[in-house]
């Protein structure tokens, strides 16, 4: 599960950051079918009594839903925006420039965020679901992921340290990013810590437990809540300034 899901978080990175008109259509409508399944796995966990049977569960059955509306919503934005993937030919030279990030970084930024977009509706399956080979599956592809963004996030920093990217507009910004940064590095590894407690082994490895369950798991939550402001911030700020200041700059130097 975990390599589909990186495959996946990849191929539309690659896709929507390349000159053909056509390969970037084409990565758009990838990640509106992942965003497709994404809904459609929570509105049948819905309709079939999934959620209902976890009642003690309601904060992350509402968590789960609320993802579920905010993703429609999401896969009805990406589907309108096709037509202006057309007027876009050019694509991003590989090294970063103080106006514009490069390939590389956009393609790890981009699939850093399908992969934290998937690794957040499936760590609250893994809590909702009962015991079982389909939570077990769901835990495994969640830890597996989690990983796989860490590794993206050193790959990024290393490139940013050799060819430096444009400066944030101004100190919120930076701020915000230096805590989607530091969450992305500290959610995998209390998720790590979270796995020595329960005595899940990842990867084959049973882990320490250098924390209490219940600490660990109350760790790694609010780690998780506070990404999903801190990212939910990040989008609203790119959407206010593309839209609402019509400052068009912003979006387009982290995609073209």
């Amino acid at each position: 599960m975990t390599l589909s899901y990186l495959l996946l978080a990849l191929g539309i990175a690659v896709l929507i950051n390349l000159g053909n008109r056509w390969a970037r259509i084409g990565g758009q409508l990838l990640a509106a079918i992942a965003l497709f399944f994404n809904v459609w796995s929570i509105w049948l966990a819905v309709e079939d009594g999934t959620f209902a049977a976890a009642r003690d569960q309601g904060g992350q059955v509402l968590a789960l839903q609320v993802m579920g509306l905010v993703g429609a919503a999401a896969l009805i934005g990406l589907l309108l925006l096709l037509p202006k993937q057309w007027r876009r030919a050019e694509a991003a030279a590989n090294h970063n420039t103080r106006q514009s990030w490069g390939q590389p970084s956009r393609i790890l930024h981009w699939a850093s965020a399908v992969l934290m977009l998937c690794a957040l509706p499936m760590g609250l399956f893994v809590v909702v679901l009962p015991v079982g080979p389909i939570r077990a599956e769901f835990l495994d592809g969640h830890q597996g992921v989690g990983l796989a963004v860490l590794l993206l996030l050193v790959l990024r920093l290393a490139w940013q340290a050799v060819t430096a990217g444009p400066d944030s507009p101004n100190a919120l910004a930076r701020l915000n990013k230096s805590l989607l940064y530091a969450l992305l590095a500290a959610l995998p590894v209390s998720g790590l810590v979270l796995a020595g407690a329960m005595a899940v082994p990842v990867l084959g490895i049973a882990l320490p437990a250098p924390l209490a369950l219940d600490t660990a798991r109350g760790l790694h939550q609010i780690l998780s809540a506070l990404f999903v402001a801190a990212f939910a911030a990040h989008a609203g700020a790119v959407v206010w300034h593309h839209f609402g200041l019509r400052d068009r700059q912003l979006i387009r130097r982290m995609l073209r």
